[in-house]
C-alpha cells in the first residue's frame, strides 16, 4: 500500500547550481526523513534544469525516497504553497568577478572582489538586482515561507530581505570550517590529527584532506565564532573530553608555529591579537592592509586569488558529469556521501520539531552580539525548531573586532541601500567608505567603468530616459 504524500513542499531557486544546488539537492533526496516530500526545482537554464530534474528523478527512485519532484522555469508557479525556499542563483559569475578584480586593479586595488571592498558593490548590485523580484514574488505567494539564502554577498542579500521585504531569511554559510581546519593544523601534534607533512590551504589542493581536517578537529573540538559573514572571530574552543578553553594556548601556538601556514591570519593575531576565523583569503577583504598593489602585501604573505578560470572550467566538467548521470551513465552512490550544506537539517528541524543547533548562521541581531548594532545581519550560532529561529546570546566579541565589524556593516547597509534603489549617489558614497579607497577622483572613475562594465545585469541604474 502506497504511503501518503508529505504535504511539504521545498522549492529550489538555482537548481543547476553546480556548487550549492547539486549539493543540496542530494541532501535533500537522501535524508530519511524528507521521503514523500514535494521537491520543485527551479532555474531559468531550462537545458540545465532538465538534466538537473532528471537526475534528481534518479536519486528519487534509487534511493526510494517517494518524493514528488517537478521544475519549471516559472518561479511564481513553484512558489505557490512552499513551506521552505532554498535560494542559490548567480550571473555569469566567475567572468563578473574577473572584471570586478580587474577594474579595481587599474586603480592599484589587488582584492579578491567578492563579498567585500569594490568589487563587492558591483556583485551585491547585481544579484540584487535578480534576487528583489524573487523576494517580491515570496512576499506574495507564500509569505510564510522560510527562505535559506546562499547566494553571495550573504550578509547584504539577507539584509535586503530584512530592510525592504517581509522575507524570512537566514543566511548559511560554510566558513566557520576554515576555523576548524586551523584547529587541526596547529594541535595536529598534541591531539595527533593525521595532517600531511607541510600541508598548507590552497584553492587547488586536495579537498578530501581539507574535508578530513576538519572532521577531525570537529570530532574533538566545538568552536565559537562570531561577528559578520567571512568576517568572524574565535570566542572559545572548548576540548569536548575535558571542557577546558584552549583558545589562549591555540592562539599562543599559532603565533609561533608552522609560519608557511596563513601568513596573513597569524599577522593579525600577533598584532591586534583577534583571531579572525575565514583565513587569509576571505579576511583580507575586511582588513584594509593588503590591497595596496605598489606595496606588494599579496606576495609577502603569499596570499591565492580564488582560480576563478580553474573554477569555470569545473563547473562546465561537473555539467558533463550531471548530464552523463541524468542519463544513467555510472553510479550516483557517492552522491549519498556528499557533505552537507545543512540546509536540510534546518527544514527537517523546523518540520518536525527537532531541535538542530548550527554553529554559524546569518541573522538580524537581537542582542546576540551586544556590542554590534541592533538589527545588522550578524554571524552567530543559532537553534532551530519548529516555527522558530533563535540566534545564540554570545555577549561581546572583543572590542576591536566589533570596531572593524561595525565598518563593515556600515559599508554593507549603505551598498544595500544603493543596489535596492538604483541611486548611483548612494552607490558612489558605499565605495567612499571603504577602506581600500583612499581618493575621490579615482572612486569615481572607478564607479564609472564599474557601471560601464555591468550595465546589462544592473537595471535599477539603468533608468535614463524612462517615462
Amino acid at each position: 500500500m502506497k504511503t501518503n504524500i508529505n504535504t511539504t513542499k521545498i522549492v529550489v531557486i538555482g537548481a543547476g547550481s553546480a556548487s550549492f544546488g547539486l549539493v543540496n539537492l542530494g541532501a535533500i533526496i537522501r535524508h530519511p526523513q524528507l521521503k514523500r516530500i514535494r521537491l520543485c526545482l527551479v532555474d531559468i537554464n531550462a537545458s540545465g534544469l532538465h538534466s538537473i530534474t532528471q537526475l534528481a528523478q534518479r536519486m528519487n527512485r534509487e534511493w526510494k525516497a517517494e518524493m514528488t519532484i517537478t521544475s519549471t522555469t516559472d518561479r511564481t508557479e513553484a512558489l505557490i504553497e512552499a513551506n521552505y525556499i532554498i535560494l542559490s542563483v548567480a550571473v555569469d559569475r566567475e567572468s563578473c568577478w574577473k572584471s570586478d578584480v580587474d577594474i579595481a586593479l587599474k586603480y592599484g586595488i589587488r582584492h579578491y572582489g567578492e563579498n567585500g571592498g569594490p568589487g563587492a558593490l558591483m556583485h551585491t548590485a547585481r544579484n540584487i538586482a535578480i534576487i528583489m523580484p524573487i523576494l517580491r514574488d515570496i512576499e506574495r505567494l507564500c509569505p510564510q515561507a522560510i527562505v535559506m539564502n546562499f547566494t553571495n554577498p550573504v550578509p547584504r542579500i539577507c539584509i535586503a530581505a530584512a530592510r525592504y521585504t517581509k522575507v524570512k531569511m537566514v543566511g548559511i554559510c560554510h566558513q566557520i570550517d576554515f576555523g576548524y581546519l586551523m584547529v587541526a593544523k596547529i594541535f595536529q601534534e598534541e591531539y595527533g590529527f593525521k595532517v600531511p607533512k607541510d600541508y598548507r590551504f590552497t584553492w587547488e589542493g586536495d579537498w578530501g584532506t581539507y574535508g578530513d581536517m576538519v572532521s577531525q578537529a570537529k570530532e574533538r573540538f566545538t568552536l565559537l565564532a562570531a561577528g559578520v559573514n567571512h568576517f568572524t572571530f574565535f570566542l572559545s574552543l572548548i576540548d569536548k573530553q575535558t571542557g577546558q578553553d584552549l583558545l589562549p594556548k591555540f592562539k599562543e601556538k599559532f603565533k609561533n608555529s608552522y609560519p608557511e601556514f596563513e601568513p596573513y591570519t597569524r599577522e593579525i593575531l600577533s598584532t591586534l591579537d583577534i583571531l579572525p576565523v575565514s583565513g587569509d583569503c576571505h579576511m583580507l577583504e575586511y582588513f584594509p592592509f593588503t590591497h595596496n598593489e605598489a606595496k606588494k602585501a599579496w606576495e609577502h604573505y603569499d596570499i591565492q586569488m580564488y582560480p576563478l578560470m580553474k573554477a569555470e572550467g569545473d563547473r562546465h566538467q561537473m555539467w558533463r558529469e550531471i548530464d552523463d548521470l541524468a542519463a544513467g551513465k555510472g553510479s550516483i552512490d557517492h552522491l549519498l556521501h556528499t557533505h552537507t550544506e545543512r540546509a536540510e537539517q534546518i527544514i527537517v528541524a523546523m518540520m518536525n520539531d527537532e531541535p538542530y543547533h548550527d554553529q554559524a548562521v546569518n541573522l538580524p541581531n537581537l542582542g546576540y552580539i551586544q556590542n554590534l548594532p541592533l538589527d545588522a545581519i550578524v554571524e552567530v550560532p543559532a537553534s532551530f525548531m519548529k516555527n522558530s529561529i533563535k540566534g545564540e546570546t554570545i555577549g561581546k566579541v572583543p572590542e576591536l573586532a566589533a570596531l572593524w565589524c561595525r565598518r563593515e556593516i556600515e559599508s554593507a547597509e549603505l551598498a544595500v541601500k544603493a543596489a535596492v534603489n538604483g541611486d548611483e549617489a548612494i552607490l558612489l558614497q558605499a565605495l567612499l567608505i571603504n577602506g581600500m579607497i583612499d581618493d575621490i577622483p579615482s572612486a569615481k572613475a572607478m564607479l564609472k567603468d564599474y557601471l560601464k562594465a555591468n550595465t546589462q545585469y544592473l537595471p535599477q541604474f539603468n533608468k535614463k530616459g524612462e517615462a
